[in-house]
This record gives C-alpha cells, structure tokens and sequence, in this order.
C-alpha cells in the first residue's frame, strides 16, 4: 500500500497504487511525474510509451530508461499481455492493451490523488471556440475570479498565455496544466476540445463541469471521413461526461438535433426560447455599431441588455455562449451586463488594424473554413458605412482540398475584391493550391494573386480606397507560416503593427519639423 504521506503533495506516489484501479502488479517505488516524451524524463518519472499514429513511443523505453525513470507504461495489441510486467535494467516496464484509453483516467489520479479539480468548462465546436473560451475566461476575471485557458491561442493563466501546437493537449499535460492552475489559485479553466482530442481520449476522464457547443460546419474531414462522424465526435462531449451545464447553440442545424435528444441542455441563440429546452437565452433586437454590437435578450433568468465592442451577428452568438454560461453558475444579469461591456478583443479574432493616413482599417481573425470566412465578411459588411470589402486568404497544403473553391465561394460572394496569398502550403506546390481555389470562383480573372502575405498588405496599403475594410483571414494569432517541411517566423498581426507604428514615426517626424508658422 502506498505510504500516505509519499501521497500528500498530488506529485508522488508509487505505480502500483497508481494502476490499482485498473491492474494489480507488484509494488514499485515512488515516481515524481509522467511523461509521454523520453526527452523530458527527468529522474523518478514515469514515462508512458504509447503507440502513436506517427511514432511510436516503445522504441524510446530504452532512451527513457537511461534518463532516469523509474518506470514505464507500455501499450501492447496482445490482450493476455494485459498487466505483465518484465524487467529492464532494473526498471519495471509494466504492459497495458490499449492504454490510450486508461491514460486520462491515469493522470487524473495521479495529478489529483486527494483533491477535486477547480470548475473546468469545456467548448467545442468548428468556429468560435477560441473566442467564447477565451471572453468567459475575460468574464471571470472581471467578475473577481482568476481563471486559466487551454487552447488553439495558448495555455496558461489569463493573460499569460503560453503557445501551443494542439488545440487539446495530450492526457498527460492537460492533467498536468489542469494541477499546476490550480496551484496558482485558478478557480476556473475554460478549455477548447476539439474533436481529434475527444476521439482520441485525451480528456476522457476530465471531469467537466459546462459544455458549450458552438456549431458544427465543414472542416477536418481529412481525418473524420464524413460530418456525421465529426458531428459524433463532437457529441461524445455532451453524452458521456457527467456535466452539471450542457450549452447548446439553437441556430446551429446539429446543435437544434442535439436539442432534441439532451432534454437537459440549455439552448442559446435567435431562436433559442422555452419550446426549444427547459432553460434558454434568446437574443432579440440586435444594433450594429461603429464601435460594437447590441442586443437584448429574454431568459430563463430575466431579460437585459448587451453592449460590447465587437463585430458580426457570430460575434453576438458567441457572446450570447458566454453570458448563458454565467447566468447557469449563477450570476446576475446586472454582473452579465457589467462584464460584457468590458470585455476585450481576443487576439487574431477580428482584430482591428487602423491606418489613419489611408483611413483604411484591416481586420486579421483566423477564419479558415468556408463558413468562418463567410461569416467574417458578413460581419464587415453589416458594419460598413463606405468603401470596399476586400477578402485576403490562401488555403493549407496536405489539407482538405473540398474546400479550397468552398472558401473562393465565400470570399468571392462576401468581397468586393480577392487577394489569394499562402497559407501554409506544406508540401504542396502553392500554386497548385491557388488553381484549386480559383475553381470556386465565378470571376477568377478579377482575382489578384500575391504569394507573400506582407507583400499582399502592403500592396493594399498602396492601393486600397478611402474607407476599405480589409479582412486578413487564415493565421489569425499565429506567428508562423510552413513551406515544405521548414516553419518560418510570420504574423499578420506582428506585420500590420509594426506598419502602423512606422507610419506614426513618419507622421511625427514630419510634425515635428514643419516650418513654424509666422
């Protein structure tokens, strides 16, 4: 048995006590943490060798061994292997069938021994999960409690974000992020879930307080094969965590589908109301304004107003995801109300750029799928009072091609003008990439095409009109672009911002030595 104060800190415990549950082995010496990459063992840890879809971690156990670890998990496809235990230089190396499925329940256990995680919400969806995780996580803070996130921008407290590669994280490092919060004080943890991280079970055993799904269009059938099955994906979030909160889009085709069959779910959105689920908030009245967006909404809890300084009709649906999920954990409308009108811009999400010499402002989000960029334009057009609407987008190489002339659709029916630029061709040849998007235009002739995103803005910068609205669409918050197999520094927001601050340089230096007048 595991000695109890080896237990007390959530970090150590013995491997024996750790499987329990599951497999009952011969007991082992303490470990100090778990990992899933041999380059990151460090003495006393447990490193899980998994079979991977790319590598394969068993080939690293020798590796892991020599690093210090003080044991290993190692998947096995031999079911009568379950549990066995073999020795290698004197380290025991326990085999688990199908341990990918065990590893969240796993790290649970050993990251929380004797205590409950804080409050953890999870979103997901195609579009908008960046921006509703990221403003309830804005909401908390302004309501007085920290709060961190976990997703496609970063992880970390709010505010502190560190990058990341995966929208969801492995088993492991969720669990180990999910602790390492809770130590600094986090009472909340707002967390994007994509579908690849719920098929995979890497948050299988997570346990869930909220669930907000946003909507569900085309994207990453690559990987899932059809809708249906991504829809399915999706949906194992909502039918197999045990959540206090399921919140549910009512505008979405899938989500008024899932209505019907999660009679428990609150319903948000236009036409969320008492005939849709139990609890709702329905929006009503909506203003598009210069500065923001307004609507009011009738609830389960009461009815209010919002005021808050974003663009487009999705903009008011994910803010309507937000106040939904403070008014189920109970705050007032009056705090809802409050926190919206204060809440700030997510980076690389409709992110507003103005240049005041051209009077031209460039909006850089993140929008890659047909439905995000649709959406983005549509959001720029109801805010537009004069000038153009300019579409600026590329498509990914070793991607879905079905929806490269999808996004030419988009951007051709929501544009007055089309830029098409890289993004991130990979292996593919990028103007192969750009011949496939063309095929969705009606008018490709009428298109520009400008390899180099910098080179595209700055083409813009020359050329756009008095008023023009220009949607830089595709990387959003990311800082990198992929040519072959070769990451390379870029952002669009770290290229307009520093565009913007060489024409205040130029402005201020020709201020400062105009003649004095006489």
């Amino acid at each position: 048995m595991v000695n109890e104060t080896v237990q007390q800190d959530g970090k150590h415990c013995t491997v024996d006590w750790l499987l329990a549950p599951w497999l009952t082995i011969p007991s082992t010496k303490a470990i100090s943490g778990m990992t899933l990459d041999s380059r990151a063992v460090k003495d006393g840890d447990l490193f899980v060798a998994l079979q991977g879809a790319v590598t394969d971690g068993r080939i690293y156990i020798a590796k892991a061994i020599q690093a210090g670890a003080a044991a290993v998990l190692s998947e096995t496809d031999d079911i009568t292997a379950n549990g066995a235990v073999r020795i290698e230089q004197n380290i025991p190396v326990i085999q688990i069938f199908q341990l990918g499925k065990y590893l969240s329940a796993i790290s649970i256990r050993f990251y929380f021994p004797q205590s409950q995680t804080h409050q953890i919400t999870a979103v997901t969806g195609t579009n908008g999960k960046t921006t509703i995780a990221s403003l309830l996580a804005n909401s908390y803070e302004l309501l007085g409690n920290q709060c961190a996130q976990m997703g496609t921008i970063g992880n970390g407290l709010y505010g502190q974000l560190q990058a990341s590669l995966n929208t969801t994280l492995d088993a492991i490092s969720v669990c180990r992020e999910l602790q390492n919060y809770q130590e600094q004080g986090a009472q909340h943890t707002i967390m994007e879930v994509s579908s690849h991280g719920l098929l995979q079970g890497r948050v299988s055993a997570v346990p869930f307080h909220t669930a907000i799904f946003t909507n569900l269009t085309r994207d990453h059938l690559d990987y899932h094969g059809t809708m249906q099955a991504y829809a399915d994906a999706k949906e194992k979030l909502f039918k197999e965590f045990p959540l206090k909160h399921k919140i549910i889009n009512a505008d979405d085709d899938t989500g008024k589908d899932w209505l019907t069959r999660h009679l428990d779910a609150i319903a948000y959105g236009f036409s969320a109301d008492e005939k849709s689920s139990k609890q709702y908030f329905k929006i009503t009245e909506v203003q598009y304004l210069t500065q923001g967006i307004a609507f009011q909404f009738i609830s389960s809890w009461g009815v209010g107003v919002i005021n808050a300084p974003f663009y487009g009709a999705f903009n008011v649906s994910n803010i309507a995801a937000v106040c939904c999920a403070l008014l189920a954990d109970g705050y007032s409308i009056q705090d809802v109300q409050d926190a919206a009108a204060k809440l700030t811009v997510v980076p690389g999400r409709m992110e507003q750029y103005f240049f005041a010499k051209q009077q031209v402002t460039f909006v850089v989000d993140y929008a890659h799928t047909p439905d995000a960029l649709k959406n983005a334009l549509k959001a720029l057009q109801s805010h537009k009072q004069q000038g153009r609407i300019v579409a600026v987008f590329g498509c990914g190489g070793d991607r879905d091609k079905g929806k490269r002339p999808e996004m030419a659709k988009a951007a051709e029916q929501g544009a007055d003008q089309v830029i098409i630029v890289d993004d991130n061709p990979r292996s593919e040849n990028a103007q192969a990439i750009v011949e496939d998007i063309k095929q969705g235009l009606i008018h490709p002739e009428q298109a520009i095409v400008i390899h180099d995103r910098k080179q595209a803005i700055l083409h813009l910068l020359e050329n756009a009109q008095a008023n023009d609205i220009i949607l830089v669409a595709g990387k959003g918050h990311e800082d990198y672009q992929i040519f072959g197999d070769k990451k390379v520094h870029y952002s669009d927001r770290e290229c307009l911002s520093e565009l913007i601050e060489s024409e205040n340089k130029v402005s201020s230096h020709n201020k400062n030595n105009q003649e004095p007048i006489l």
